[in-house]
């Protein structure tokens, strides 16, 4: 793997940046016309590779048989040891991710073998779309739009049932909708993928009512970055070309919300301009070793999901050889904060106050200020994510907020809407 050689960001500031492409900011949508603007939009069919790279995923599950022997194990004394939690539908779900996140991080499974565990659970994709897709229609992205191509395909549009072209089989164009989400899915650079975030992407198509296109990026061990932002940023580009970017709304959790943040600062070094607004679910923004001693990573170490070990590995994967984690384009918590500002001004924040990237997300709130930051109580990581799962669509809030995740949800589609 060479190093990364990119200009560092530590060098820039806001007035650095010429932006010869700011006439893409508040250009007028283009009318599209000919065949190379309709594969953009054009429904894109399966990669021929894409039952190859499913059939090898299974095969690495199936080649690793002493980790999940481990696995088990740890597991059965996991139910032996752990406390049962409280009877009800979301403590469940959080002790459920927690429970297997603990066990395969203490039993050593490799990240490609979890990595291909996850890609496998695209065959729930049916289920998903009968149990959360009401009112949404969707396709896959073409190779205009994504050319990387992975397991699962080069990703999905989404968009309001009905509005789409060629009897509802492709996105509506610009000229019918304006505005555009772009949805960058977390899962720690790592893991998951299109299918997996249709948990909250179907919600948010549905309530926004707005096409919403979710690319997949190629992930490590077998591609590190600058891979995966190199990726995001060729696709905002082609959808400021499209769309103008002060129409375009990128969305992001987790590890999505990190690119979110460095696709938009990569963005702007190559002269693009910022997008129209920003939501970030608890993004990951410090990926360096000390942020591993931050205090809330172990005073919430009870509260949250996720083995601080887990999260170790995962960063050490995501960065080449020879990278130092203090790059503002792999860790944005270090990116200039006028740069930042100037590049993200639109942003809204979302993170709980019960999650190991409080600390982390506390301090992003303050060099993107003024920005709109929400803290949902004793939530762990990207809760909104769970809230149409655990608690249905649109389901009601109380005066005093709760449940939490769904008012956490609430507040990014009213930001988004508005």
């Amino acid at each position: 793997m060479e190093a990364y050689t990119g200009i560092p960001y530590t060098q820039l500031t806001a007035e650095s940046n010429p932006n010869p492409k700011c006439a893409l900011a508040d250009q007028d949508p283009p009318l599209l016309h000919g065949d190379a603007d309709d594969d953009f939009f054009s429904n894109g069919d399966a990669p021929k590779c894409c039952c190859f790279e499913w059939f090898i995923s299974l095969v690495r599950c199936l080649l690793a048989p002493l980790a999940w022997i481990k696995c088990i194990l740890v597991a059965m004394v996991q139910c032996v040891t752990w406390s049962c939690p409280s009877p009800n539908e979301w403590d469940f779900v959080i002790y459920l991710l927690r429970f297997v996140a603990y066990a395969v991080s203490t039993a050593g499974v490799r990240d490609s073998t979890l990595q291909s565990v996850v890609d496998l659970s695209t065959i729930a994709g049916p289920i998903l779309n009968l149990w959360l897709g009401k009112n949404v229609s969707r396709c896959s992205v073409s190779s205009t739009l994504n050319p990387s191509a992975t397991l699962g395909g080069r990703g999905e549009w989404l968009w309001p049932q009905g509005t789409g072209r060629n009897k509802d089989t492709c996105p509506p164009l610009p000229s019918t909708f304006p505005k555009v989400m772009l949805y960058i899915h977390g899962g720690a650079f790592v893991l998951c993928n299109s299918v997996t975030h249709r948990v909250i992407t179907y919600e948010l198509c549905r309530r926004t009512n707005l096409p919403i296109c979710v690319p997949l990026y190629s992930r490590p061990p077998h591609a590190r970055f600058p891979v995966a932002l190199d990726q995001m940023t060729d696709i905002y580009e082609s959808m400021c070309s499209y769309y103008g970017a002060s129409n375009v709304i990128l969305v992001g959790d987790s590890a999505g919300g990190n690119l979110c943040l460095t696709t938009a600062l990569n963005a702007f070094q190559k002269g693009l301009p910022p997008p129209g607004k920003m939501a970030l679910l608890s993004p990951w923004v410090d990926l360096t070793k000390e942020s591993e001693e931050q205090p809330s990573m172990t005073e919430n170490a009870p509260t949250d999901y996720l083995p601080v070990s887990l999260i170790s590995r995962f960063s050490a994967n995501y960065l080449p050889d020879a990278t130092t984690a203090e790059d503002p384009l792999i860790s944005p918590l270090y990116a200039d904060a006028v740069l930042l500002q100037s590049s993200c001004p639109n942003v809204f924040l979302c993170y709980g106050t019960g999650e190991e990237l409080l600390d982390q997300n506390r301090a992003l709130a303050q060099k993107l200020l003024p920005t709109v930051t929400l803290e949902l109580e004793e939530m762990p990581h990207v809760s909104p994510l769970f809230s149409t799962p655990v608690y249905g669509s649109d389901a009601a809030v109380d005066e005093n907020c709760n449940p939490q995740p769904c008012y956490g949800l609430n507040k990014i589609v009213e930001f988004i809407n508005k």
